[in-house]
């Protein structure tokens, strides 16, 4: 119930303090005395959006508080989803100015408006003049029957399943645009691997094969140079053993003289038989390393093709390629991960549509067997307002689609006078 009501600087009124006890009270006055600006200014306590030009003041701020007794009327758990010290006695406070600043506290924790609409719906029922157009609300038509058949707690578990399997089908459709995006984007990513794949990278040991690439591409200049090698060894006039046997020759008879001519002969003999070594490797080398043709196309198409897959890639090494052609595997697997969840979630929609339509039919049967009631109910009450004639006719068919408030439509039919039409 609400306790007091204090007002500063709103419309006519600069101050008020009211408080009230149990009980029913009335205020009453002239027109132009005041009463709607209490209303009103309940109303903004309850989460209406302000007006700021009814400042009384404008070098002011308007101050709006009133306290609630909330006990048995409103759950703890509200409070503390929205991260609100709870107390039964709640004190709801609204500041604005008519620079546009507003500011809202429940029991002294900042709130947002939505927050506030959501208590203050709770909190109080305002009727007025031109209540009776609720009627025409379907959800009225089913709070009243629901009401009166007493099965609120099972409306409130239905609303909150379907609640959760409207997201849960909305977040489908967004996982099935995402899976569709990605079946296109796993087909791109699956040849890029296939292709990284194909090259064998792992298996390429980059500096031999571009070593052997070097050779390839300069073989002719390598077969010049080895005959060109081997003609000074053994055509050439001066070839280079020659020249070391005439030096023999010449400093042969002096060993006898000098003995110390004796290391100089032999320091010759050892560099005629390394020469003769290097003579005979490059014949071998002139002989046996012939080009392979086949190989050389292999090597030529390898390295063209690493060169293609870090130009496409933006890379400069064959790492580089590898650490790429990791990071596209790992995203192809989480591709699938999609998938998974649209069976995950396929499989509970269906699992909690099962579930909803099972709610919806034993309300519907609960429903149905409290309207005759209902409608008696409503034809008594019409006898003591002096309107025998009137009746009210609940019209409620069942529906095969889940609604928001389970497999049912409903419609208030009314007649006031006898033979009249509904």
């Amino acid at each position: 119930m609400l306790n007091r009501l204090d007002i500063s600087n709103y419309a006519l009124i600069e101050n008020v303090n009211l408080k009230f006890e149990d009980g029913f009270s009335v205020i009453t006055g002239e027109t132009g005395a005041g009463k709607s600006i209490l209303l009103k200014a309940l109303n903004l306590l309850l989460g209406e959006r302000a007006d700021y030009s009814v400042l009384k003041q404008n070098d002011k701020k308007c101050v709006l508080e009133a306290e609630f007794n909330i006990q048995n009327i409103i759950d703890k758990q509200f409070f503390d989803e929205n991260d609100i010290d709870y107390d039964h006695q709640t004190i709801i406070r609204r500041e604005f100015t008519t620079s546009g600043k507003s500011r809202i506290f429940i029991n002294d924790t900042p709130a947002s408006l939505a927050t506030l609409k959501t208590l203050g719906s709770q909190l109080v029922k305002i009727h007025t003049q031109h209540q009776t157009l609720e009627l025409f609300n379907k959800t009225f038509q089913f709070d009243v029957l629901d009401a009166f058949s007493g099965i609120e707690n099972e409306i409130k578990s239905y609303s909150n399943l379907y609640q959760i399997y409207k997201s849960d089908k909305n977040n489908l459709i967004q996982l099935k645009l995402k899976d569709t995006e990605n079946r296109k984007e796993k087909d791109y990513v699956e040849f890029l691997v296939k292709e990284l794949n194909d090259a064998d990278l792992d298996n390429v040991n980059i500096s031999q094969l571009e070593n052997d690439y070097l050779k390839i591409q300069n073989w002719s200049a390598i077969k010049e140079s080895l005959e060109s090698a081997i003609n000074l060894f053994q055509t050439s006039e001066q070839s280079p053993i020659q020249n070391i046997d005439q030096l023999l020759t010449a400093l042969y008879p002096l060993k006898d003289i000098d003995s110390s001519y004796n290391e100089l002969i032999l320091r010759l003999n050892s560099v005629k038989i390394e020469l003769q070594d290097i003579e005979s490797e490059i014949e071998n080398k002139n002989d046996l390393d012939d080009l392979d043709e086949e190989k050389a196309t292999l090597v030529q198409d390898k390295i063209e093709l690493i060169n293609s897959l870090s130009f496409k890639h933006n890379v400069d090494s064959i790492e580089a390629l590898i650490e790429l052609k990791d990071n596209l595997t790992t995203q192809l697997s989480g591709f699938g991960s999609v998938e998974d969840d649209i069976k995950k979630l396929e499989k509970t929609i269906s699992e909690n549509e099962i579930k909803l339509h099972t709610l919806a039919d034993s309300i519907h049967q609960k429903r149905l067997s409290h309207i005759k009631n209902l409608q008696q109910s409503i034809h008594s009450i019409l006898k003591n307002l002096a309107m025998p004639n009137a009746d009210l006719k609940i019209d409620l068919q069942k529906t095969d689609e889940l609604l928001p408030n389970g497999k049912n439509t409903i419609d208030f039919l009314f007649k006031t006078n006898l033979g009249g039409d509904y």
